[in-house]
């Protein structure tokens, strides 16, 4: 079974070979091959080394990770002291370097520290009890799978992304959110700041920011979509659209789309043209998440 994640237009598509979980004895020799698989390892408890084929050395110890990728050659043994104790999972699919590299893995630098890592541990263990054959499991597996990558993810970004940023993009979301599941209501500037915990100017402040645009300009846009979409899917009248779309206005929602289309409810409905209603919004939801 395969699964696939999509983060801001990039899609990772991975499948689980495996799951294991490796007390190993000091006396175990190196392991030396060719990955056959993408093998990422999550260190309990102790000690060991890798050494990757450009000869970089790590010592890596608890609390850290590293990927053997696939293809590679790598030499790894535990610590005759300390030696390692690790849950590993092997994963095929596509793209999955650039999967990789959003959690900070790179054929150059295959070992990291995890932060809060006794979160780590919880998400591991469950993620190695889940795992078998069958394909229930094996959602079960990859979800678990996911959250650590999220994790990884969010640990990364720290570092490279302003922390403002990230809040400015979760609250924009959650409002557009707002306003898109309740856009045939008769939404004002001030219920949709109070909902969202904002004050008026916060709230326009925050669309000038993130969308170069009003809330009102969004809403009337997200309205005029949802109409081109009926006309394109049903046959509903200009009247029955319009208040489907949240305008109880007939003769204002007429005057609206045809500034925002070139052209009548009426030219509209009669040609259904062949296009993408939510393409605009959908060009502000990813300006939104490209924002830096």
């Amino acid at each position: 079974m395969t699964f696939s994640v999509d983060e801001f237009g990039e899609e990772y598509k991975f499948r689980i070979g495996k799951v294991g979980y490796e007390h190993c004895s000091p006396s175990k020799g190196p392991v030396s091959r060719v990955r056959p698989n993408n093998a990422w390892h999550f260190v309990l408890f102790g000690r060991g080394t890798v050494i990757a084929s450009d000869g970089k050395l790590y010592k890596v110890k608890r609390g850290e990770s590293f990927l053997l990728f696939q293809g590679e050659q790598y030499n790894y043994y535990p610590d005759p002291q300390e030696p390692w104790t690790y849950i590993w999972v092997e994963l095929t699919g596509e793209n999955l370097e650039g999967m990789f590299a959003q959690c900070g893995f790179f054929k150059k630098n295959i070992c990291k520290t995890l932060n809060e890592f006794d979160v780590y541990v919880e998400l591991l263990k469950s993620m190695k009890d889940a795992f078998d054959e069958s394909d229930v499991q094996q959602m079960r597996t990859c979800a678990w799978l996911i959250l650590i990558m999220s994790k990884c993810i969010e640990q990364e970004r720290k570092g490279r992304v302003d922390l403002k940023v990230i809040r400015r993009r979760r609250q924009i979301r959650d409002i557009l959110t707002y306003m898109n599941n309740n856009f045939n209501l008769d939404l004002s500037n001030e219920e949709i700041a109070a909902e969202n915990g904002l004050s008026v100017r916060s709230l326009t402040a925050l669309f000038a920011e993130m969308l170069q645009m009003t809330p009102v300009q969004y809403l009337t846009a997200y309205r005029i979509a949802v109409a081109c979409e009926r006309f394109q899917l049903t046959d509903m009248t200009v009247a029955e659209t319009a208040k489907w779309s949240g305008f109880e206005d007939v003769k204002y929602f007429s005057r609206v789309f045809k500034k925002e289309k070139g052209m009548s409810p009426v030219e509209y409905r009669k040609r259904k043209p062949k296009e993408d209603a939510f393409a605009l919004i959908k060009q502000k939801e990813e300006e939104v998440m490209k924002r830096t």
